[in-house]
């Protein structure tokens, strides 16, 4: 588990009053907010970053995850990092993903910073130039006298020893996470023999080795039983044990392990001592925003105590530590109601972009690791890649799948608790990988994003292809090309499962964009509305619309043409159905519950006039009139945050006066404090705050 999550975290103070366009609110009364980051001052500079002090020495190494804007740091440009005292300390930077000219998108960025007291936060400046000179890390010295072992032993059964040191010394160099003078840090992957773990075949290691120039050594050991369409797969029964420098740092068991699960902990020692929690890093959330890499948040409102309380809460189970966890995950992922798990992000991780808070960090953090014990992880070893429809083209996960080729080898066990539902399904990894740059969370990212092609039944799907939006509930279609944009975005170049992954986002947009000629004839003046399985014959929930262009306005802001083409011609009906009062359509409806779409009788017929739409939704007793009577759960929230996405992406008057008209018409939970701590709390860039042109700030 992450070393430093029983520590307690001190609260964030709020800060100034903020201004949302169209509405101003003051923080409410505790509200926790993050503080502002300071701006680039001068050439060269790009980004701030604040790091919180945690009573660690100088020098001890903070390694986090970074995002970067489209040509902030071209191609062969280093990065150097200036302290509060205008002074450089020592930094790396190692890119493993790229935007399209070449500069970087993503990365793992380690610095040393001088000490920082307990509380105290201190303003970085990341800037672009020449690195400065720096011998490599001396990894033979700094692993002399260490020691990393990982033991499983099943019961009754041979126990299995792993020399972690000797397997690192012996990975490729060339394929490092992390290589440069702060950090070095490699992968190994090791099958776990059957007779350790209760007679299975599908289980192996994964460990991320690091060492640092602090002296410290960490280890990200995962236990992955998620080896796919091999004899002899199944639950897995053992007990394990990590030991660093000769201290037990970990020991758990007897576990039952189910198939296509892992578990993993972050793991530290420092010359055989605990490790000394390095400082805490705060993004400016608004610049990876306008990276591509995060929703834009509402970093002004602060978040309520109480909701932070609720989220950090959630750390204080008694079963948090436990392997194979749940951390407050939804098991039964086809429960609907309003869910803090499902959205462009989870709250934990809104949360924790909107204020910065620790408290915040350890609940996403943590819920990124057990993502592993979903039963969504299906790993090919003869393509060292996640299963894909290029290899097995009918195969379908359910139960109904079969045997192979057309299902699963092993098939998931109920037993686990799981109920798998790509319409009700979280992003538990996303943002924990891009604030972290951890690479067990990019493997969360992956495997999930894979299971959502091959979850999807085949006859929609295509015979080897992927479509994830024909004939399928619009938002299951919403979640999944999220998870599939998300990681076409984040993977590495060359990464079997991310180039397969960015192809079928692509197709996926592609066959949307190829499709509105048709629907728009088919809609008429009220177009822009995707089609779907919605349950409810001749109606049509407009949250679901709001789902799918939250999606697409994040693909559309990460460069996807064709996303862009999609949200231009959603607009007509995300925007228009707040203007057309005086075309027969009520706007309080246009955050109802349901509006009526077609007869009910013909749903392959839609209405093709506002007025033919607002008759039928009042004849159904599914309009608010004048009131919000049909707005009782978060839709308010919902298509405040669509029209939020359309003022910034698209940027037109219609869009403009949708969002002014609504913002002001109170419809439910959607005034600032009221949607403070959503993960629905988006804001249009112009409604964001900017950063602070100042160089730090003193220990509070």
């Amino acid at each position: 588990m992450n070393p430093f999550s029983s520590l307690s975290p001190r609260p964030v103070l709020p800060r100034r009053a903020a201004l949302a366009l169209g509405a101003a609110a003051l923080a409410p009364a505790g509200a926790v907010a993050a503080p502002a980051v300071p701006c680039p001052t001068a050439a060269g500079d790009i980004v701030g970053l604040l790091l919180e002090g945690t009573g660690a020495p100088a020098g001890t190494v903070v390694v986090v995850g970074h995002a970067f804007r489209p040509g902030d740091l071209p191609r062969g440009t280093g990065l150097r990092v200036r302290g509060p005292d205008g002074r450089e300390v020592p930094s790396q930077l190692d890119v493993f993903a790229t935007h399209p000219d070449g500069s970087a998108r993503l990365g793992v960025l380690s610095l040393a910073p001088p000490a920082l007291g307990r509380g105290q936060e201190k303003a970085f400046m990341l800037m672009a130039g020449g690195e400065a000179a720096a011998s490599p890390l001396d990894v033979a010295g700094a692993l002399t006298g260490r020691g990393a072992v990982l033991e499983v032993e099943a019961s009754g059964g041979a126990p299995w020893r792993v020399d972690l040191l000797s397997a690192f010394r012996a990975t490729d160099a060339a394929a490092s996470w992390q290589s440069g003078p702060l950090a070095v840090q490699r992968r190994l992957t090791l099958p776990v023999p059957p007779a350790s773990v209760g007679g299975v075949t599908s289980l192996r290691l994964v460990a991320d080795v690091a060492v640092r120039r602090d002296g410290t050594l960490w280890v990200d050991a995962w236990l992955r039983n998620d080896i796919a369409m091999r004899p002899g797969g199944g639950t897995a029964s053992y007990a394990a044990r990590v030991l660093l420098d000769g201290r037990e740092a970990l020991r758990t068991g007897p576990l039952r392990h189910w198939q296509y699960t892992g578990w993993g902990r972050l793991l530290a020692v420092d010359n055989g001592r605990p490790v000394a929690e390095p400082p805490r890093a705060r993004h400016d959330v608004n610049y990876l925003a306008d990276a591509g890499a995060v929703p834009r948040y509402n970093t002004e409102t602060g978040v309520p105590a109480g909701v932070l309380g609720q989220v950090a809460g959630l750390a204080s189970d008694p079963r948090w530590a436990a392997p194979l966890g749940t951390r407050g995950i939804r098991q039964d992922m086809p429960a609907t109601g309003g869910r803090s798990d499902i959205g462009p992000s989870t709250q934990p991780q809104a949360v924790w972009l909107m204020t910065g808070d620790h408290r915040a960090a350890i609940v996403a953090m943590g819920q990124a690791e057990a993502s592993g014990s979903v039963p969504w992880h299906m790993w090919d070893a003869s393509t060292n890649g996640w299963l894909d429809v290029k290899k097995w083209p009918r195969l379908w996960t359910d139960a109904r799948g079969g045997s192979p080729p057309t299902g699963l080898m092993q098939q998931i066990a109920t037993e686990s608790g799981w109920q798998l539902d790509s319409a009700h399904q979280p992003d538990l990894a996303t943002v924990p990988f891009v604030l972290t740059g951890r690479r067990a969370f990019l493997d969360e990212l992956l495997a999930q994003s894979a299971w959502n092609i091959i979850g999807q039944w085949p006859d929609p799907r295509g015979n080897g292809e992927a479509n994830l939006v024909r004939y399928t509930q619009v938002r299951g279609a919403a979640w999944s090309l999220r998870q599939l944009d998300n990681a076409a975005w984040a993977a590495p170049a060359r990464d079997p499962t991310g180039d397969y992954l960015r192809g079928a986002a692509a197709t996926n947009w592609a066959w949307v964009r190829a499709q509105i000629p048709d629907w728009t004839r088919r809609q008429g003046e009220a177009h822009g509305w995707i089609p779907g399985e919605y349950g409810t014959p001749g109606a049509l929930p407009p949250w679901q619309q709001d789902y799918f262009a939250s999606t697409a306005a994040h693909a559309a802001r990460r460069g996807s043409a064709d996303a862009r083409a999609v949200l231009d011609w959603m607009e007509n009906f995300l925007a228009g159905r707040f203007l057309a009062g005086g075309r027969g359509f009520s706007p309080n409806d246009g955050c109802a519950y349901l509006i009526a779409i077609s007869p009910e009788n013909a749903p392959q017929s839609p209405y093709t006039t506002w007025a033919a739409i607002g008759e039928a939704t009042r004849a159904r007793n599914l309009s608010n009139g004048n009131g919000w009577s049909k707005s009782g759960g978060d839709y308010g929230q919902l298509a405040l945050q669509s029209l939020s996405l359309l003022l910034e992406v698209t940027g037109t008057p219609r869009a403009r006066e949708a969002y002014t008209w609504f913002v002001r018409a109170g419809a439910p939970f959607t005034a600032p404090a009221q949607r403070a701590g959503s993960q629905f709390d988006i804001v249009p860039r112009e409604a964001a705050e900017a950063c602070r042109p100042s160089r730090g700030r003193a220990s509070r």
